[in-house]
């Protein structure tokens, strides 16, 4: 894989993790709180990338 691709990969790996972590946090630590509060977080956001951003990492904290 392309060096500069890797590094974009993991950088987007990282802000999927802060996310979902941000997600918990606000809802101290209960999975399923948090999880439901990145689903509410979607109809704040138009934003395809962003969608795609909070829809992978609803994923994540399932990998948790």
């Amino acid at each position: 894989m392309n060096k500069e691709i890797e590094k974009l990969a993991n950088n987007y790996k990282e802000i999927i993790k802060k996310t979902s972590d941000l997600a918990l946090k606000q809802n101290d630590g209960d999975i399923r709180k948090a999880r439901k509060w990145l689903k509410e977080q979607l109809f704040y956001t138009a934003d395809r990338a962003t969608n795609e951003l909070i829809k992978l990492s609803i994923d994540n904290i399932l990998d948790y």
